[in-house]
């Protein structure tokens, strides 16, 4: 099972800081990638978070799918493998 999540609807403005302390009540978060635009650097509003292992993975999925972060309604899932 891969340990990384995929995160949609993500805030604009949000930094790769907030976003891991956000998903740190989960447990480890390892790696924090928020997807942007080449050109401009603005946010595409998704972005991956690499857990430490399963057992956070679904406890991320479980407690922070549907939650609010800065006013958004956030998705999590198991990210899709490439």
């Amino acid at each position: 099972m891969s340990n990384t999540l995929y995160v949609g609807n993500l805030p604009f403005k949000i930094t790769n800081e907030e976003l891991k302390a956000h998903f740190s009540s989960a447990g480890e978060t390892r790696e924090v990638t928020h997807v942007r635009d080449r050109v401009s650097g603005r946010s595409n509003g998704c972005g991956f978070i690499e857990m430490s292992n399963s057992s956070e993975v679904n406890i991320a999925i479980e407690n922070l799918h549907g939650s609010e972060l800065e006013g958004r309604i956030i998705t999590v899932a198991l990210a899709r493998p490439t």
